[in-house]
């Protein structure tokens, strides 16, 4: 079987042996899951997070595969042993594109199965053409790429080629909230930098972003709610946190008076701040960080915002994981019932833990945005016990997760492929009829999605 078959959307009993049986699933008839699969394609996607760039700065960038391989897949490159001059080459835009390649193509051999990899390929193959990139395939590629690199980009690959109707997007290079860009974005924001301050210096740009003067905690949380305000009028459609990057995700009830010292202290300097790796355990202002978090989630509350939270594996090659726990959280759904909080990334990989939660929780639900790309086959095993672990409104199928609209298209190929395997198994196991399973399937792929994040009328 060709590896990438099952992300051309053909489901057979050879499907079923490498994918399916393994995960438990039971075989589902061939021409079942030809159907499920015909049927999920056609289903307009809601796609709950994505970092995509403007389209008018992406066309303006001199676009290669060494642009689209640096998301995700450089990271597994990486990770099979490329470092050093040959990482440095691969990173230099200047460099010939065959001394490029020649440098990527030992780690590219050792890690092309990988779901980042699996995605890298779809997109490649799909949009530009080519099976199987090689020194011979390199140039044809990137001038395919160079020549399409233009406007309405996003509308040939996210809405026509993906089939996507909305993005989720986490514009995290606007600190100061500003309006989506296109206009099949919506805008997510981050308010992380009002949470973790650790300098003057820090203070200063949160004045800057907020336009309140901060000289004590309470200015700091006038400033909060004013970026807050801020993102509200741009049509911010929900919160979102990545500090799992920074520190761990547990965010202890802390007094104003404990929170106002910390802030005193870190105004005054002096205090030292630990470098590297040992910043995502040691937090000197830790007592402020917690308060200041409940502050932003109280906020979403009031305005009736769902809190995206990252959850599980960070993206990169070093991390402290047990940071990401999403079982860190627990007192957050305790005391905020009325937020939905929309964990990311399955958790993965506690991602059995977090179905317990949104089991648990009614305010809790699991994101696989990320997910199909990390692992396919942890993806795939996830949905097939949260299907009967968690009600399915609460289960959000597909997020790309991407700078790049390619890697998009290619991470919702798998995605589709993998929602319409796990479901045909649930009919084939006589779980569900086939019209309940196609009902199903569109809940995973937009309903939930546009429930949650209503998009404007």
């Amino acid at each position: 079987m060709r590896i990438l078959e099952v992300n051309k959307m053909q489901f057979d009993r050879r499907w079923f042996l490498s994918h399916g049986a393994a995960a438990g699933l039971t075989a589902p008839d061939p021409a079942l899951a030809r159907r499920l699969t015909a049927e999920l394609d056609k289903v307009r996607l809601f796609d709950t997070h994505e970092h995509l760039l403007p389209e008018k700065q992406r066309v303006a960038e001199d676009a290669d595969i060494f642009l689209f391989l640096g998301h995700y897949a450089l990271n597994d490159l990486i990770s099979a042993g490329l470092s050093g001059a040959a990482l440095e080459t691969v990173r230099d835009a200047k460099a010939p594109e065959a001394v490029r390649w020649k440098a990527v193509e030992p780690y590219w051999k050792a890690a092309r199965l990988t779901g980042y990899c699996q995605a890298f390929s779809i997109a490649i193959r799909d949009l530009y053409g080519v099976e199987d990139l090689s020194a011979g395939t390199i140039g044809r590629v990137n001038g395919a790429i160079r020549e399409r690199n233009r406007a309405g980009l996003y509308q040939r690959i996210l809405q026509e080629k993906a089939g996507i109707d909305w993005c989720l997007v986490d514009s995290y290079w606007n600190e100061k909230p500003a309006p989506a860009s296109e206009p099949m974005f919506l805008l997510v924001q981050k308010f992380d930098g009002f949470v973790t301050p650790a300098s003057r210096k820090d203070i200063d740009r949160l004045e800057q972003i907020s336009g309140v003067a901060i000289h004590s905690l309470d200015g700091l949380e006038k400033a909060l709610e004013a970026t807050f305000e801020q993102a509200r009028r741009a049509g911010m459609t929900a919160v979102k946190s990545t500090l799992a990057y920074r520190r761990e995700i547990y965010y202890a009830e802390v007094t104003a008076r404990d929170a106002a010292a910390d802030f005193e202290a870190m105004l005054k300097g002096g205090v030292e701040r630990p470098q590297g790796f040992r910043a995502a355990k040691i937090r000197p202002f830790r007592n402020l960080e917690d308060h200041m978090f409940h502050r932003l989630v109280q906020l979403a509350a009031e305005h009736r915002l769902p809190f995206q939270i990252h959850t599980g594996l960070l993206a990169g090659n070093a991390c402290f994981l047990e940071n990401t726990h999403p079982r860190h959280l627990t007192n957050l759904f305790y005391l905020y019932p009325g937020v939905k909080f929309d964990l990311f990334h399955i958790g993965y990989p506690y991602q059995q833990e977090l179905g317990v939660l949104a089991k648990l929780f009614p305010n809790v639900y699991v994101d696989f945005c990320w997910a199909h790309i990390i692992s396919p086959p942890a993806a795939r095993n996830a949905l097939d016990e949260y299907l009967e672990t968690v009600p399915a409104n609460k289960i959000l199928g597909f997020g790309g997760d991407y700078r790049y609209p390619e890697m998009t298209y290619g991470h919702s190929r798998i995605a589709r492929a993998n929602v319409a395997g796990v479901l045909a198994s649930k009919v084939a196991a006589r779980l569900m009829p086939e019209d309940q399973a196609l009902a199903v399937g569109r809940m995973l792929l937009r309903e939930n999605g546009m429930t949650l994040f209503p998009p404007p009328q």
